[in-house]
């Protein structure tokens, strides 16, 4: 249309999976421990005394058995043994050999999305447009206990604690504490722009912006809904039995929950976490030679990522949230009411434990630099590909936080000496993961006759080489960078490969040897953790 060539491009999806967190098993009798009964002791004699962790793990409820023809409890040993096929439901093998931690963790998200893309050629093909825009919406209601199909079949479309009379809790196992999760209805949207012109037919020049959002979750106080109801019962049921009216928080006198809600939605506790976002810059350069034995790029970027999601250590610390981590007698005890009443916190020991997770997200970091790639293909068996990146500048720009004030300003000059070392580390340090430095090397020969005779035509050697500047692992002051603590990077490592085609029996086989990291080098790519030590890997592909 308009003498210009178009093309749009539209689509959608819709995705819902379980997500499940997967913990091998590390109990005995692993067999036992995830079938109905594990924790039924007519059904298991053997859950008792010393015996109980080794069935507990799996998470079954207690009262979730096999009930016989004549109404009795079968015992949890001859489920399989003993099956009766006119009757029960067939057994399922695979709890046999269970190693998922089926009853923890399991939720069900769903996602949609939509987008819709155009491309548009003018002048000849010399200048493309590109514009794109997507939306996607994430939904989560509730955590999924998934345990013991097909005798137990939980339902997904429901709040099962919401109907005890159909669920009884101590045959299902959904209590509000744990089925609950922070409710997640959350729209995300990304959009992208770009031109590219060609100055002559082997020189190009691009430039594009892109937003792109990642999805957080969780309010900022990292409690469940509901459960700051549960804290306040149990609080003023402790503190009325000892005469005490209310109990002491921020400063004020406790009372009521509507009180105490008030005073946490003050501090945004109650608040969902918004979206991270991110604002993509890039200029560049294209060059090909018109035998395309040349190729190379040469760019520009800016990328900044605002609202990412961080723990606030220092809010959460029982200096700042007095009812975390408390070793109040009187708190203990009213944690533990809040419990009994349905609350998800964890039983508290000799202190309260984390009521609230603090999190922050009122930050922006931005990384800037240039990035170039060249392929190289002097011959037609031989081709060569360098990659080479200078970051010079990765750092928060933006962090409203006071305790992490900069320096200079009124706000760092109250700050303590040990705040005041916590805030230079974080301004004054890169970005975790971003070196600022990285070269990347691979070339690859294919020969052209053969070792010995007809064998090893099309054989071939490559030889990669890796480097990477120092990378900051955390700024922290465990980790302190600008006082000589560790970092990771500052590495560079050589990779070997040998490729070798052969034939038996008329069947083509190519066998390929790598060996990563020939020197055998102790580093790190980005954690505290060491990256493996030579290896090799033999693959063989066969082809007919």
């Amino acid at each position: 249309a308009w003498n210009i060539k178009n093309k749009i491009l539209v689509g959608a999806q819709r995705s819902t999976w379980l997500q499940q967190y997967l913990g091998g098993a590390a109990g005995s009798d692993i067999n036992l421990a995830f079938l109905p009964g594990a924790r039924n002791t007519t059904s298991n004699p053997d859950y008792a005394g010393q015996n109980v962790n080794k069935y507990n793990f799996g998470g079954v409820p207690v009262n979730q058995v096999i009930l016989q023809r004549d109404g009795s409890i079968k015992p949890v040993r001859q489920i399989y043994s003993n099956y009766d096929p006119g009757f029960e439901i067939a057994p399922d093998i695979q709890k046999w050999f269970q190693d998922d931690r089926n009853a923890l963790d399991g939720y069900a998200p769903k996602l949609t999305g939509y987008y819709v893309n155009y491309q548009g050629q003018f002048f000849e093909d010399r200048l493309t447009l590109l514009a794109g825009f997507r939306r996607e919406n994430r939904v989560e209601k509730y955590q999924v206990q998934a345990n013991n199909a097909p005798w137990y079949i939980y339902p997904t479309d429901e709040y099962m604690w919401a109907n005890p009379s159909k669920y009884p809790e101590n045959q299902w196992g959904h209590s509000i504490a744990y089925q609950k999760t922070i409710p997640l209805d959350q729209t995300g949207d990304s959009w992208m722009a770009g031109a590219s012109f060609k100055i002559t037919p082997e020189l190009s020049a691009y430039a594009s912006v892109s937003k792109i959002f990642k999805f957080n979750s969780g309010n900022i106080g990292g409690y469940f809904p509901g459960d700051e109801v549960y804290l306040v019962q149990g609080l003023l049921a402790q503190y009325a039995s000892i005469g005490q009216t209310g109990f002491t928080y921020r400063g004020q006198t406790v009372t009521s929950v509507s009180q105490f809600q008030q005073i946490i939605g003050g501090l945004k506790y109650d608040a969902m976490i918004p979206n991270e976002d991110g604002m993509n810059y890039e200029i560049g350069l294209k060059y090909s030679t018109e035998d395309q034995k040349i190729v190379g790029t040469l760019s520009l970027f800016s990328a900044n990522r605002a609202n990412r999601k961080e723990d606030d250590a220092v809010a959460q610390s029982n200096l700042n949230e007095t009812l975390n981590y408390s070793t109040d007698p009187n708190i203990i005890q009213g944690v533990k009411n809040a419990i009994a009443l349905g609350a998800t916190y964890s039983t508290p020991g000799a202190n309260s434990g984390r009521l609230f997770r603090v999190r922050a997200y009122d930050n922006n970091v931005q990384v800037r630099g240039l990035d170039s790639e060249i392929i190289w293909t002097p011959v037609r068996n031989f081709q060569a590909v360098i990659n080479a990146s200078w970051l010079p500048k990765a750092e928060t720009i933006e962090d409203n936080r006071p305790v992490l004030a900069r320096k200079g300003s009124t706000a760092y000059d109250s700050l303590s000496a040990t705040q005041k070392r916590d805030s230079d580390i974080y301004w004054g340090s890169r970005v975790e993961n971003v070196p600022e430095y990285k070269l990347t090397v691979f070339g690859k020969y294919t020969f052209n006759q053969g070792l010995m005779g007809e064998f090893g035509r099309g054989a071939s050697v490559g030889l990669g080489l890796r480097y990477t500047s120092e990378t900051v692992v955390s700024r922290s002051v465990d980790w302190n960078p600008l006082a000589g603590g560790y970092q990771a990077g500052n590495y560079l490592v050589a990779d070997l490969t040998f490729g070798v085609p052969w034939e038996i029996n008329g069947y083509n086989i190519r066998s390929i040897l790598c060996i990563f990291n020939l020197s055998d080098k102790v580093y790190s790519e980005g954690s505290f953790v060491l990256s493996p030590a030579r290896n090799f890997v033999l693959s063989n592909t066969l082809q007919f």
